[in-house]
């Protein structure tokens, strides 16, 4: 393997004011003086807190900024830092020692310098020593002795230790196992520190698509990069680059680019749930070129934040950033990306869902029961447990899950971060639902549950879920927040285009609405150049509201309402597919009837399949109804209700044990002393909400 010896930089410190004393003895006194009396001179010059300020003019010396370079009297001065204990001057010196320049050239007492540096945790130190041992220079040579040093250095982000340890992970040396993995992120992690020839590495092996996928854009970015750190080998690419496809500089609004600091600052100085989001946006962001100029590099590290911060789809990402599949193959192309200029993209394909049967050997009729039935159900939060796997599984399941967390609902204890954790998950899975929960909650703040105001997470999780499939929610509350919030959040166009994206993309009713609504006001009394294409747009909208079932719109057009919306269409085919919990929805929407047509048979069908596939909800849903005196015309039949309500109530359902205890107390004529109407007093307490239990159950 040839020498690394090229690949290092020194990186020049800033220059700080200097303090008097140090200036003085630096201009004052002559080379032979300073080492005649060297340590009256250290006295005079940089005894104690003045060692900090020789090493400043000494690297002004060395590279003739502001002064007459001078390179052996930034040896003298660096010496005299470092027997003043400042161990950034012990490594300059290292250098300048190693290399013969000012001073007597003299490797072993550079090894020496070097490593007190890298024992004091000045990773450069780590980073020149490893190189000695790795080509026996001043020490014998030892090659694993140079690996373990250059995995020191890397560790404190020394770009030449990440630089070399990446390049021989990336290759195999040393006796280092190939990584390309491994070593493409260390190369991205030494170019983030302003190394030139990092980046040219990885622009070649995006280039050439050896041991990464081949991709011609970010092979472009990083030669652009390159040459831009003065690596003349990557200008000619970078400028054919630029000839075939010229990346824009981007173009943002003060307020896009506040918002986008504020992001970054959560990210890098933040904490708690909206950290790994904030890292995941900011990684888009530098990957789109969303608001910041296009830097792969910057990408990949901050989707590395975020995937470190138990963000899934981060992790995925940088393995993407790298050329790299996720079991660590090269990839044929690359995969699109979660987020475009700060917004998810919308879900392409809905995954269908496994059927569940956890009922199955109860052989319960879906209109009928028996009240004797034995073997105890699942309850729903039992399944969405293992469904979600602590965020690792469903996200419809880690959503459910994460809800009742919040609530401490099922028999669950309040665990707000946890809870909260889980819609995250289920956010970054496509889950409408989480995502318009979350986004509420950081946008306006919990006191309840200590949540925070995160106003500018909330809006992005709120984005995210109006991009995702059934997002006309989110879209709701999106437009809401952009539209009536006062202050620097507010956004009026924002605002429009959420209701609008509501009501044309998923059919909400709300959204259409309101979208409906606030064109009008526009028309009627708006700024006079938005009134006339407000009037303009009234026929269009009203169209879609119609669609939406927006019963006004319809009337308006003297049209009828349609059979159903497109949320409850996917809940019928999710329902058909087996998705217990969408039987239960679509029960829901049945009753309510403001989404798609009542149909009592059908309402009592799906409700049916929900409750024998597992569904706590649906088989409330249906002990309600048959309890109920009048159902819209459902016969009454007690002797289903009660099957329904004891199997809900077992299925950790508070409202399916009060319900229990009222048609044991009406119908069964047992006093409020009486031990089964205890008991299901008892398990209501147990399984409802900790808010409710505190109202209902202080006895």
């Amino acid at each position: 393997m040839p020498s690394v010896k090229c690949l290092f930089a020194w990186l020049t410190m800033p220059a700080l004011a200097l303090l008097a004393a140090c200036a003085h003895g630096s201009s004052d006194e002559t080379r032979s003086e300073a080492e005649q009396e060297l340590s009256t001179l250290y006295q005079r010059t940089c005894g104690g807190r003045l060692a900090q300020a020789c090493f400043e003019q000494a690297e002004r010396l060395r590279t003739g900024d502001g002064v007459t370079k001078d390179v052996a009297r930034a040896a003298t001065l660096y010496e005299l830092g470092c027997n003043g204990d400042d161990v950034r001057a012990c490594v300059a010196l290292g250098v300048l020692k190693e290399e013969g320049r000012g001073v007597a050239k003299d490797e072993a007492e550079a090894a020496r310098l070097y490593a007190r540096g890298c024992e004091r945790s000045q990773p450069e130190g780590c980073g020149h020593l490893a190189l000695l041992y790795g080509e026996g220079r001043g020490v014998a040579k030892d090659a694993a002795q140079a690996v373990r040093l250059y995995e020191r250095g890397c560790a404190g982000d020394d770009r030449l230790s990440c630089n070399n340890l990446g390049v021989l992970k990336l290759m195999g040396g040393f006796g280092v196992e190939q990584d390309v993995a491994a070593g493409m992120g260390m190369l991205v992690q030494a170019c983030n520190r302003s190394l030139g020839v990092a980046c040219l590495t990885v622009a070649r092996e995006f280039d050439q698509g050896v041991r990464t996928r081949k991709d011609a854009r970010l092979a472009a970015s990083y030669f652009r990069t390159a040459c831009g750190l003065g690596e003349k080998d990557a200008c000619a690419f970078a400028n054919a680059a630029v000839a075939a496809k010229p990346e824009l500089t981007p173009v943002t609004t003060p307020e896009e680019g506040a918002k986008l600091e504020e992001i970054r600052a959560m990210c890098e100085t933040g904490s708690g749930v909206g950290l790994g989001m904030a890292c995941y946006v900011m990684g888009t962001a530098y990957e789109k070129g969303a608001g910041v100029a296009v830097n792969p590099g910057r990408a990949t590290m901050f989707y590395q934040r975020a995937c470190d911060h138990e963000v899934p789809e981060a992790c995925g990402d940088v393995r993407r950033m790298l050329g790299l599949t996720a079991d660590g193959t090269k990839a044929e192309a690359p995969k699109q990306s979660v987020l475009q200029s700060l917004q998810l993209d919308p879900a392409k394909t809905t995954p269908e869902k496994p059927k569940q049967s956890v009922l199955e050997s109860l052989q319960l009729d879906a209109g009928r029961g028996s009240a004797n039935a034995k073997p105890t159900p699942r309850a729903s939060v039992d399944r969405w447990k293992d469904e979600c796997r602590d965020g690792a599984g469903e996200g419809d399941a880690c959503a459910r899950l994460g809800d009742e967390l919040l609530g401490g609902s099922s028999g669950l204890p309040v665990d707000a971060a946890k809870g909260m954790k889980l819609l995250e998950e289920a956010c970054m899975k496509r889950t409408a639902s989480a995502c318009a929960r979350l986004g509420s909650l950081t946008f306006f703040g919990n006191g309840l549950l200590g949540v925070q105001r995160a106003p500018l997470v909330g809006l992005v999780l709120l984005e995210t879920g109006c991009e995702a499939r059934d997002g006309g929610d989110a879209c709701h509350v999106l437009g809401r927040a952009q539209l009536n919030i006062p202050g620097r959040y507010a956004n009026a166009a924002k605002g429009m285009q959420a209701f609008r994206d509501g009501c044309f993309n998923h059919e909400d009713p709300e959204s259409c609405s309101r979208f409906l609504r606030v064109t009008r006001q526009l028309a009627d009394s708006g700024p006079e150049e938005v009134r006339a294409d407000a009037r303009r747009s009234i026929p269009a909208i009203q169209a879609q509201a119609c669609k939406a079932r927006v019963k006004g719109a319809c009337k308006d057009l003297d049209q009828p309402l349609p059979k159903d919306t497109l949320r409850v269409r996917h809940l019928r085919a999710d329902c058909d597919a087996g998705d217990p919990d969408a039987c239960a929805d679509l029960a829901h929407a049945y009753q309510k009837g403001d989404s798609v047509e009542r149909d009592l048979e059908e309402e009592l069908r799906v409700a049916g399949k929900g409750c024998a596939g597992g569904s706590t909800q649906a088989c409330l849903w249906l002990a309600k109804r048959y309890s109920e005196k009048s159902s819209g015309g459902a016969p009454r039949d007690l002797e289903a209700a009660f099957a329904r309500a004891e199997q809900a109530c077992a299925m950790k359902s508070g409202d399916a044990c009060e319900l229990l205890e009222t048609l044991l107390r009406e119908h069964r004529h047992l006093g409020a002393d009486a031990p089964q109407v205890q008991a299901a007093r008892a398990r209501a307490c147990l399984y409802w909400s900790a808010s409710w239990r505190e109202r209902q159950c202080a006895k």
